[in-house]
């Protein structure tokens, strides 16, 4: 789902756009209504949109967009994410390519990204799916990931379907408390935008 400037969230639904950023990108959350969320003031040139979200535990979910021609910078990462209460996920559109989440080569991009997760004790939930199609010339990549603090990691499930929208796929994420099957989630069908 595409949520533009000037769109109303679906039905049941409370839309955080991002704050911060530069032209040529959005990020956003989708919160179903009666889920008890407080927004975070996030300071960044990301682009990024970040709440707290309340379950039987909180969680604060963080929806980032990098540009693929728009330079980011270990330092800019380590800001935003100093900003985030743990535990947290950070789900996005990051396009950067690297083995270790899925893809067949490897940029700078996704070198940056690699190191960064690794000094920071960061967990890439991504299972090794791709993420996008491109359709001009039928080929896949996994540019879109999920980060979590390590606290979560191990309630987290990540997988990617093959609905499409538009060139990605819809990714799916589930966040259990306790003993499967006992508590309440949170997830659904995020689309990073």
């Amino acid at each position: 789902m595409q949520v533009g400037e000037g769109q109303v969230p679906p039905r049941g639904y409370t839309l955080l756009l991002l704050q911060g950023g530069s032209p040529g990108g959005e990020a956003a959350l989708l919160i179903r209504n009666g889920t008890r969320f407080s927004e975070i003031d996030l300071k960044t040139d990301l682009h990024a949109a970040a709440a707290t979200v309340s379950l039987e535990k909180t969680v604060t979910v963080c929806s980032l967009y990098l540009p693929p021609n728009s330079p980011v910078s270990k330092l800019s990462l380590a800001e935003l994410f100093e900003q985030l209460p743990k535990p947290f996920l950070v789900l996005g559109d990051f396009n950067a390519y690297s083995p270790a989440w899925g893809d067949s080569c490897r940029d700078g991009r996704g070198r940056m990204l690699e190191e960064f997760t690794a000094e920071n004790d960061l967990i890439i939930l991504n299972s090794g799916e791709q993420t996008f199609v491109h359709s001009a010339y039928h080929s896949t990549s996994a540019i879109d990931l999920a980060v979590a603090s390590p606290s979560i990691s191990a309630e987290c499930s990540w997988a990617a379907h093959s609905d499409l929208c538009q060139s990605d796929l819809f990714l799916n994420f589930s966040i259990t408390f306790g003993p499967p099957g006992t508590s309440p989630h949170l997830g659904g069908r995020p689309r990073w935008f």
